[in-house]
């Protein structure tokens, strides 16, 4: 009988640890598709270049890419413009899913409503474009530089920003859901009324950034310095903001329920400014519910976490 039960559980522990190999295997073959796929391809054109029949090479690319089948990469019909030159270009409403637009020059170029979902932009600049109502789920912006720019009520879902640097640009109202992000440097940045949930900014530079109406639930600010952010009227509900440092935050009418603020830094812990810092949070919503540090009770009947059931 004890044999038999040994037996069992020998067979159940060589499943799981299979199990954890096939997984390991798989992340594995996937990082590798990832990293040495289209990234890793070489541009064979020249920097600075403009292709002369650029209306026929996207009629072909727009075939290609509304095909029923899934397109192949590999078809002489997917476009490929790397170190091209694309500014000043009318774009808008063109299709180019799936076309390799890496390191490209984009200056005052319009991309308004553009279909562009799977791009590759890795390695582009891009300033002073339009890029609003444009379709770019599941595109790749890694070391992407942009500046200027408007990318208002884009559709920006599932797509990738390793090491991207964005300045005085707007992305207000974009769609974010399920994006990566990665070492991203933030400047002068609007996302007012965007969709940010579940985002995780733990690597993320930022400072003079507009979250104003944004949905931040279940976003990751952890660890972070956060210098003047807007978060008034965002959704912060269940978000990690733990160990941050805090430099002229607003949190006019945010949701704070259930908003991981412990272990703030707030800098000097002196009366007045703790005082200054709960009369900036009790503006929020909801922000008794809170999970706050002891010194951070701000008034409050209960203490963080402490709340009876009725």
């Amino acid at each position: 009988m004890q044999i038999t039960k040994r037996i069992e559980t020998f067979m159940l522990s060589c499943r799981f640890w299979s199990f954890l190999a096939r997984s390991f295997l798989i992340s594995l073959i996937s990082l590798v598709i990832f990293t040495g796929g289209i990234r890793a391809e070489t541009c064979p054109n020249p920097p600075g270049w403009l292709p002369q029949d650029l209306p026929q090479r996207l009629a072909a690319h727009q075939a290609w890419a509304t095909e029923v089948l899934p397109p192949d990469p590999q078809d002489p019909r997917r476009l490929n413009l790397c170190h091209a030159d694309l500014s000043g270009l009318d774009l808008s409403g063109v299709v180019l899913s799936h076309a390799n637009l890496g390191t490209t020059r984009i200056v005052g170029a319009n991309f308004r409503d553009a279909r562009l979902d799977g791009t590759v932009f890795d390695g582009a600049f891009i300033k002073d474009s339009d890029f609003s109502a444009s379709h770019l789920s599941r595109a790749s912006f890694l070391r992407v530089e942009i500046v200027g720019s408007r990318f208002v009520g884009s559709d920006l879902r599932h797509s990738q920003f390793p090491n991207v640097k964005w300045t005085d640009s707007d992305f207000s109202l974009a769609d974010f859901t399920g994006s990566w992000f990665r070492r991203p440097v933030l400047r002068q940045v609007k996302f007012r009324g965007a969709h940010l949930p579940g985002i995780d900014f733990r690597t993320a530079e930022m400072e003079n950034i507009d979250f104003s109406g944004a949905d931040l639930s279940h976003s990751i600010f952890r660890s972070l310095t956060l210098k003047q952010i807007d978060f008034s009227f965002a959704d912060l509900s269940r978000a990690a903001l733990t160990r941050t440092t805090l430099e002229e935050v607003i949190f006019t009418d945010a949701l704070l329920f259930l908003t991981d603020l412990r272990r703030l830094n707030i800098g000097s812990e002196s009366r007045d400014r703790v005082a200054e810092f709960c009369h900036n949070l009790a503006t929020a919503r909801d922000w008794p519910y809170a999970y706050r540090d002891k010194k951070f009770l701000c008034g409050a009947k209960h203490l963080p976490g402490s709340f009876p059931l009725k």
